[in-house]
């Protein structure tokens, strides 16, 4: 897989749900954003993308993510977050 940083989020709101309306919460939202590979292409996913349940408002600008790339275009085919920093664990005494 290859690695990025995050360099924007759009959250868009969802559609409103309307009576009779055939719309399932959660799979109508727009949001994406646009993140930056090692070698520094700009790269394209869409909120569907990313994995986990909430997945997509658990990123923030700067987070580090693990993605593969649907080739030729610049999109991503998924996205996966990378811990930001470890943080090391006290000495047991």
């Amino acid at each position: 897989m290859l690695t990025g940083k995050i360099i924007k989020l759009v959250h868009l709101p969802q559609q409103p749900q309307l009576p009779g309306a055939r719309l399932a919460a959660g799979h109508n939202d727009r949001s994406y954003g646009i993140l930056r590979d090692d070698t520094g292409r700009e790269v394209f996913f869409s909120r569907a993308l990313v994995a986990g349940l909430h997945g997509f408002d658990n990123l923030h600008r700067g987070q580090v993510v693990e993605f593969t790339l649907d080739d030729p275009f610049l999109r991503a085919a998924s996205i996966n977050s990378v811990a930001d920093h470890e943080q090391p664990q006290p000495a047991a005494t």
